[in-house]
């Protein structure tokens, strides 16, 4: 008689990946997300929430949803950090997956999302990651808004880490850090996530294409499909445009100090001016213009600002302002 195979034992011997869960204010979504990593056909998980001191009930909800994950599963609790690199780490630390995906708790997996990748890394040692080059979009209520939202990889023929870095910093972003399957061994060979910068997805995919060109043993591959679920609502962080446009200028800093800020960034700069001037936030402007001399430049040769202080009485421009239209004229 045939042996029948043991489908825990099967489970065992494939490699594990560890699924990092980040996670704040996310009582709405939280349930729902675990379990869609729980529901992975990939059957070799553990899944690493890290809560960075959620005041919404969010902690008692994900407790109950792990306990009827029916995965292996660590939940770490904390007081708020508002550093999503560090807690990226802790959870990274907590982890003992040979392969890491992370999650942010108001997103969601599809059903193959690990699968599909792992089919690819388990047959390359040295496959550093595997990635998803578009994803869904979803609302408030899980309602799909884009079936298909592509990054700039969609398609793509890219065979090279320096065609990676290049489009990394052409683009600000290649692909989606939900939509990544990494090898563990890269991710701590490159030191982790940078915990004294804002960014996170960025940086990461930056240092791992920078590590990649230096051992060019170490291959990637592409799924041009979706892979997660991402969740827009009123609370996603990449709202906050002059938080985005000093993230990218402490990348650019970092790690192409020789080049100009790409012009995709100086158009965030022009948007992120024109919005704080819609909601008459001239100190977020002139908050954001002190940091940074390229921001100046932008906004003295910006002219909704210039046709703004002429609407506006000079006594209720900021100095900072006044001195710098003083010396553009």
């Amino acid at each position: 008689m045939p042996v029948m195979s043991d489908p825990d034992q099967t489970a065992q011997n494939m490699p594990l990946c560890s699924v990092i869960c980040i996670t704040y204010n996310h009582a709405r979504f939280s349930a729902q997300a675990i379990a869609s990593v729980a529901s992975e056909a990939y059957p070799n998980i553990e899944i690493i929430v890290i809560d960075d001191g959620s005041t919404d009930g969010n902690p008692e909800i994900i407790e109950h949803a792990l306990a009827s994950c029916g995965r292996p599963h660590k939940f770490l609790r904390q007081e708020n950090t508002g550093n999503i690199a560090l807690n990226l780490n802790r959870a990274l630390a907590a982890s003992s997956g040979a392969y890491i995906c992370v999650l942010s708790l108001d997103d969601m997996f599809l059903p193959d999302s690990i699968a599909s990748k792992m089919a690819l890394a388990s047959t390359d040692p040295n496959m550093a990651f595997v990635a998803n080059t578009c994803n869904m979009e979803i609302d408030d209520q899980g309602e799909i808004t884009d079936p298909l939202f592509k990054t700039c990889l969609y398609q793509a023929d890219v065979t090279t880490a320096d065609a990676l870095l290049e489009l990394e910093y052409e683009h600000i972003g290649t692909t989606c850090i939900q939509g990544i399957l990494f090898s563990a061994e890269i991710i701590r060979a490159v030191g982790g996530f940078d915990e004294d910068l804002k960014g996170d997805d960025l940086i990461i995919r930056t240092k791992v294409f920078r590590h990649m060109i230096t051992h060019p043993e170490l291959t990637f591959s592409l799924i041009h499909s979706p892979g997660f679920q991402y969740r827009k609502h009123g609370n996603n962080i990449h709202t906050n445009r002059w938080r985005q446009v000093a993230l990218v200028l402490e990348w650019r800093t970092r790690f192409f100090p020789t080049r100009p800020m790409p012009e995709l960034w100086q158009a965030w700069v022009r948007s992120a001016i024109k919005h704080s001037l819609a909601n008459h936030d001239l100190k977020a402007i002139t908050s954001a213009a002190a940091t940074s001399p390229e921001i100046q430049k932008i906004c003295k040769a910006n002219k909704k600002l210039e046709k703004y202080k002429k609407r506006h009485a000079q006594r209720k421009i900021p100095g900072f302002l006044r001195r710098l239209f003083k010396r553009s004229n």
